[in-house]
């Protein structure tokens, strides 16, 4: 059952006073307590929108300064710093940023947004000493794999201590990046490795991260980061699997396009067969995560076979009337689905 804020409060105080009278026991003024949920209100969602859109800012911004360090090489020329130098004075500022968020969220923990945009700093300044860091090595300035593994052990590290659920996203994304490149390093520079190229690769290793979320519960410093491990591991293990439907396992770009889309009927079926399989289960277990990502990578993968296989013969104002009738039917379930939930919710409380 869901309240708004203002009920909330007034539900709060009656279990409080019933306690206080010992009317009820502190077990079931816990459970009272938990059998209903606040619906956000308007400010609410404006704060949670308005973070999300600081956190997107922030992270286009990690990406950009990664890319392009010119304004740090324009100041460290000017001013004469070597490279371990920039390197040691970001690995200070990180840890001086570290301690900043420990005692934000010690004596304001309701700040969120602050706190976040604090963790992009971090994330922003680990990842600024650990380029420079590296350079001041010259043997180790090419070799990738090395600064995106201690990347990920950083925000591995930094995250569990923060329990920023934020530098663990880029945690995965560090550590997606350092697989990609040492299996590159591993297979002597060649695109195909153990026998995988990318797509395959980077599918098992989706997979492997979807999969490590299960077994989250285990550690009580990482039980937060579940759901986002989940997501996260879903969603890569899916994009990397769509990929494999269209480039199978070819590792050669000539290769590949001189051999007709029709060939790689069998990855598009076993494709198709897990997103079915995905969608079962979902809908099966009541798991609205993976359904909902499940049907998204399953339209993906009806218009991809369409333009694999129809885009030159068919008309395009039917293929785009079916896609308007296909969001249709998506937003059509959704609803239904919502209501049906909303419904079983008194009757299960």
């Amino acid at each position: 059952m869901k309240v708004q804020k203002e009920e909330d409060e007034t539900i709060r105080k009656a279990i409080k006073h019933w306690e206080d009278q010992q009317l009820i026991t502190k077990d079931q003024s816990a459970r009272l307590t938990e059998s209903y949920e606040v619906e956000p209100g308007n400010l609410d969602a404006v704060a949670k929108y308005a973070l999300i859109a600081a956190i997107s800012c922030g992270l286009l911004a990690f990406g950009s300064l990664i890319v392009d360090e010119k304004w740090i090489e324009q100041l460290r020329k000017s001013w004469g710093y070597s490279e371990w130098a920039v390197g040691l004075l970001f690995s200070i500022v990180s840890v001086a940023l570290i301690y900043w968020v420990k005692a934000r969220q010690a004596n304001r923990p309701e700040d969120r947004a602050s706190i976040e945009i604090i963790n992009i700093g971090i994330g922003l300044s680990v990842a600024i000493s650990i380029a420079y860091w590296m350079r001041h090595f010259d043997s180790l300035s090419s070799q990738y794999q090395l600064p995106l593994l201690l990347a990920t052990l950083c925000y591995f590290i930094i995250a569990a201590m923060l329990q920023s659920k934020t530098l663990w996203t880029v945690m995965i994304l560090a550590a997606t990046g350092w697989w990609a490149s040492q299996t590159h390093q591993w297979a002597d520079g060649d695109f195909r490795f153990a026998g995988m190229n990318y797509p395959l690769r980077m599918t098992l290793f989706g997979l492997l991260i979807w999969i490590s979320s299960f077994v989250l519960d285990r550690f009580p410093r990482l039980i937060s980061f579940k759901a986002t491990t989940y997501t996260a591991g879903l969603i890569l293990f899916l994009t990397a699997a769509w990929t494999l439907s269209i480039f199978g396992n070819y590792d050669d770009l000539e290769r590949w396009t001189s051999i007709k889309q029709q060939d790689f009927w069998y990855w598009a079926l076993g494709f198709t067969l897990l997103l079915a399989l995905l969608l079962t289960l979902a809908i099966k277990t009541e798991q609205a995560i993976l359904r909902d990502i499940t049907l998204i990578f399953f339209l993906l993968n009806l218009y991809t076979r369409y333009f694999e296989y129809f885009w030159e013969r068919t008309n395009k104002g039917i293929f785009f009337a079916v896609l308007a009738l296909s969001f249709w039917f998506v937003a059509k379930k959704a609803g239904e689905w919502r209501s049906r939930r909303r419904i079983d919710e008194p009757s299960s409380r």
